[in-house]
């Protein structure tokens, strides 16, 4: 074959993902399709600890942060992604989140794990987000990832009771893990 054959790899826009139908995310250009809606225990979890997050931020009352579910976040024109829960200190977005969240919480199953671990986890350290989450039903237990001074993940602390979490002059949450998992 020919060094002349080369092989055409589309790269979209966050223009072209907003005018498609289903669930994707768009990640340096490249479509993601999403697995299918997550089951009961992942969709329990993430409502569970969503609800958690704005109970506790609305009662600390010079904290501005606000929380939301299954929004994107546009992070440049080629990636886009949608996040389980995000806690978001800089104003309440439009469309989309445009600016990094203080937190994101990523709810773990089978067909998502691997990405939120790696691509995910990757992404949301060169972005700044300063705690990561990852909430597994199955194990009913919590890593909590927390960016470091010099703008990197620090070791992950695995969580089996309560995450705890504290940022600026007056945002601090302690979520009981039993409060977030049914039985």
């Amino acid at each position: 074959m020919s060094s002349e054959a080369i092989r055409y790899q589309p790269r979209y826009m966050a223009s072209d993902y907003r005018a498609w139908e289903g669930d994707w995310e768009l990640w340096d250009g490249m479509a993601i399709h999403m697995s299918p809606s997550p089951g009961f225990e992942h969709q329990s979890a993430a409502t569970r600890l969503a609800a958690r997050f704005l109970m506790q931020l609305e009662n600390c009352h010079s904290c501005e942060c606000t929380v939301v579910s299954k929004l994107d976040w546009q992070i440049s024109p080629y990636t886009v992604v949608r996040p389980d829960v995000s806690v978001l200190c800089e104003g309440h977005p439009g469309k989309f989140i445009s600016y990094a969240p203080a937190v994101i919480a990523e709810i773990l199953s089978p067909s998502t794990e691997g990405k939120d671990r790696t691509a995910k986890r990757d992404l949301y350290e060169q972005q700044g987000v300063r705690f990561y989450l990852l909430i597994d039903p199955r194990k009913k237990s919590a890593e909590v990832l927390v960016l470091n001074d010099s703008g990197r993940y620090g070791p992950q602390s695995i969580v089996d009771e309560t995450i705890s979490l504290e940022w600026g002059t007056d945002c601090l949450v302690s979520i009981p893990l039993n409060t977030v998992f049914t039985e």
